[in-house]
């Protein structure tokens, strides 16, 4: 009996845990933007198993989620998801939405400003509108500095990396 009620206890905290972190696109937009947050878009498809071990091995490090909780919002966006979202006037699917964000491999990590404008940085002077693939955590905190910091005004990525 003591199992069954510690297994529902840990089932309810899983669950609420997940859903706390799960915002719509537009509930991220509005919370960004209320509490003055840059947003990190995470596209990604349920397919993708470098998606699954960046969920795992760098959204689950506890210094990322450190970071993530004190200067940003998390929202994932389902590359291959036919939900519709609007953003910057115009409604897109989510599909479509990750086509805009120019994704073309997953997972790829967008950031966008609190009012929702994509944020571009130069790598090598090549101008980036996001940043495709894997980042293991180390090199993940450091973009996540890189653009809470607002290093990309004026500063190389490469500078960074």
């Amino acid at each position: 009996m003591i199992n069954k009620i510690i297994g529902i206890i840990i089932i309810f905290f899983a669950c609420g845990n997940l859903i706390s972190q799960e915002l719509s696109f537009k509930d991220a937009l509005e919370k960004a933007d209320s509490e003055d947050k840059k947003i990190i878009v995470d596209i990604y498809t349920d397919w993708c198993g470098w998606c699954k071990k960046m969920d795992r091995d760098v959204y689950g490090n506890n210094k990322i989620k450190k970071i993530v909780e004190k200067s940003f919002v998390l929202v994932k966006l389902d590359a291959e998801g036919t939900g519709k979202i609007k953003y910057n006037g115009s409604e897109y699917t989510e599909t479509e939405l990750a086509l805009f964000f120019e994704a073309s491999g997953y997972p790829t990590t967008v950031f966008l400003e609190p009012d929702g404008k994509l944020i571009e940085y130069k790598y090598n002077n090549y101008g980036m509108k996001n940043l495709p693939g894997y980042f293991n955590a180390d090199e993940f905190r450091k973009m996540l500095k890189f653009i809470r910091d607002e290093k990309y005004k004026d500063t190389d990525l490469n500078k960074i990396f």
